[in-house]
């Protein structure tokens, strides 16, 4: 694996040879992405006024905290401008929008220490993003909004993108989940995991802990390994991603290697046209 820091935008059909070969692209103090952190700043700033956002935890109990930072998550998941900054962002990687499919736009948020964890407010653990999808062609997006230290940041497990890694993919059920979903009340963890999960541990010895700057993005392919890192520091972690799949590496077979994927059913109607928001379909 390496990770290529980019400074220009590439075509679709080199980051494809990139990524899915296992490398990691880091575009680098994208002009639309600052403008993306701005924004965030300002949703941030109309909900906390002008306190330091990575702290705000400290000053608020767990439920008031999960309330206020799930309404500016809310109000940022709903934000037209958001992902609209956010598609001018992947235009300056290079991505062909007219060709492009995007899933969902989340503001993640995890807090430091266990005392605010909850709901969307909290760490990821390890996954494989191909393994909810089954769409080996799609693409990780993500980016910090405020500078990153290497324990409140995103790792990377780079030796097995080759080595199959337990999970229960074989028996995980999207429609369970959102059954159980629909059945939990507003700010409780669902019973039913939104994805499939390891069911070994994991070898950290060769972890890879990214720290990018604020404005800088990194790219990588969604069959990645990878996880939140438990955040040990004194600041919350807030960053956004998003998951892509381009047409035009399915229909040329460009993806990555599926090592551990029990399941069959690839999940196409995730994923709505940037430009048109019609629904992916898969035709060669």
């Amino acid at each position: 694996m390496k990770i290529i820091s980019i400074n220009h935008s590439i075509c679709d059909e080199q980051r494809a040879k990139h990524l899915f070969a296992g490398d990691l692209l880091v575009y680098r103090q994208l002009p639309s992405m600052l403008a993306l952190i701005d924004f965030t700043k300002e949703l941030l700033q109309s909900k906390f006024g002008e306190k330091d956002f990575t702290t705000v935890q400290n000053q608020l109990e767990q439920q008031q905290f999960l309330l206020d930072m799930g309404d500016v998550q809310s109000q940022f998941r709903h934000s037209a401008q958001a992902r609209a900054l956010f598609f001018n962002v992947l235009k300056e990687c290079g991505v062909d929008s007219a060709t492009t499919f995007y899933d969902h736009f989340p503001l993640r948020v995890v807090p430091f220490s266990n005392q605010h964890q909850g709901a969307q407010r909290a760490a990821i653990g390890h996954h494989r993003d191909t393994w909810g999808s089954n769409i080996n062609s799609q693409q990780n997006w993500w980016a910090p909004i405020f500078s990153l230290e290497s324990e409140r940041t995103i790792a990377i497990y780079p030796d097995y993108w080759e080595k199959p890694l337990a999970n229960t993919t074989a028996t995980w059920s999207f429609e369970e989940f959102l059954k159980t979903r629909n059945q939990t009340q507003s700010e409780r963890q669902v019973a039913y995991p939104s994805a499939p999960t390891p069911t070994t541990s994991i070898d950290e010895s060769k972890v890879v802990k990214i720290v990018i700057e604020p404005g800088d993005v990194l790219n990588f392919a969604s069959a990645h390994l990878h996880a939140s890192v438990p955040n040990s520091t004194q600041a919350t972690r807030f960053s956004v991603e998003m998951r892509t799949v381009n047409q035009a590496d399915l229909v040329n077979n460009r993806a990555a290697p599926n090592i551990d994927n029990a399941a069959t059913k690839p999940m196409y109607q995730w994923f709505k046209n940037i430009e048109t928001k019609t629904p992916l379909k898969h035709t060669s």
